[in-house]
Parts: structure tokens; sequence; C-alpha cells
């Protein structure tokens, strides 16, 4: 009877032993660091560079206010021969940086020029008349612009005083190099371009001087 009980008792031993294994390395798996994967160290994101703010555009010192008187004795002058005078001369006075410029439509008169004048705070006013080129000065049809040349005069604002005066010539703009093509919509280029002299002219007066000025011979100037 003792043989059974010795091999039940070595059996039960050994059970033991193997369950004691087992738990054993249960609890040294468990122990074991799991090594944790690297973490990516996040990249700075640069900064935006601010753009770079604008200078802002400084205030004009300068206003003129550009009439012409177009219903005189040139009946044959087409409305756009004359809107694109008015237009030259006051984009050229606008040129300078401290100028501003605005044209009025309507047909204005010497005295009409006065008046708007002497309604004006700050705001100069230039009249611009096309006068005819003959030699006894008599009033002569339009047909062409070698027959003309471009008469203006500046007006101080609220007293109306005369400040400047004078006249330019087309053809003193004939004979230069440059030629720029002008459509039939803006006028005759040259009498253009004496409008652009004639602003160039009130802005030397002003001692406002522009670079790049017209090119132009010395005819009639």
């Amino acid at each position: 009877m003792r043989a059974p009980q010795v091999s039940k008792t070595l059996s039960v031993s050994l059970a033991l032993a193997l369950v004691a294994i087992c738990t054993l390395g249960i609890v040294a798996q468990s122990g074991r660091r799991v090594r944790k994967s690297e973490t990516a160290v996040p990249v700075p994101t640069p900064e935006a560079t601010p753009a770079p703010t604008p200078a802002p555009k400084p205030e004009p010192t300068l206003t003129f206010i550009v009439g012409m008187e177009k219903f005189s004795d040139y009946t044959r002058i087409s409305l756009n021969t004359f809107s694109g005078v008015l237009r030259s001369c006051a984009a050229r006075l606008a040129d300078a940086s401290l100028v501003e410029a605005e044209t009025t439509s309507r047909d204005i008169s010497r005295g009409d020029a006065v008046r708007q004048a002497k309604s004006e705070k700050v705001a100069y006013v230039v009249w611009l008349q096309l006068r005819t080129n003959n030699i006894n000065g008599r009033p002569t049809v339009y047909d062409d612009p070698n027959d003309v040349y471009l008469q203006y005069t500046v007006f101080a604002p609220t007293t109306a005083k005369q400040v400047t005066s004078g006249n330019t010539y087309p053809e003193a703009y004939r004979n230069a190099r440059v030629r720029v093509p002008t459509s039939s919509t803006q006028g005759d280029f040259y009498l253009n371009q004496a409008a652009r002299g004639a602003a160039e002219r009130i802005l030397d007066h002003f001692h406002l001087r522009l670079p790049g000025r017209l090119a132009r011979s010395d005819s009639n100037e």
C-alpha cells in the first residue's frame, strides 16, 4: 500500500512544481519592460514673414482743376481733339507725386475760369484755349493741327490772380525723334504733346520738375 501512496505523492509534487515553474515564467514575462517606440521630434514651423507695409502716398501739396474753352472760333475741332488735349495736360500734371489734377468737361470761358478760381479754397484753375497760328491773329476755321497752338493760363484760388501763362506749339514736338502713335479717339498726337508741355511749364513755375521731360525741337518755343 505504500508504493502507490508514494507514487501519488510524487505525482502531486511534480504537478505542484510544474505549476510553480509556469507561474514564475508568467510573472517574469509580465515584469519584462516593453521597449517603447521612438517618438518623432516635432519640427518647428517657421513663422510667416509679414509682408512689408507699403509707404503711404504723400498728401498732395498742389491741386489743379483743368478746364478748356471748346466752342469759340474753331467749329471744326472734334470733341476727341479737345478731350485729348484736356486729358493730356491733367495727366502730365498728375505725374508729379505731390500734385492732384482733375478735369472739367464743360466748356469754360476765361470769365468762367476766373469765377471758378474765386470759389476754390486750395485748387488752382488751369484754363486752356486753342488759338489760331497765323500772323495777323484773326480767327480762322480749324482744319489742321498745324494752324493752332495751345494757350494756358493758371489762376490762383480765392483771388483768381493770374500766376502764370504761356503758349505751347504742336510744331515744336513734330520734329522730335520720338513718335508715339495716337488712336483717333485720343485726338491729335502733337496737340497732346503741346498740352503735356504746358503742364511741364506750369510745374516748373511751382518748382516741381518732372524727370523724363518731353523731347522737343526749338521751333516756336
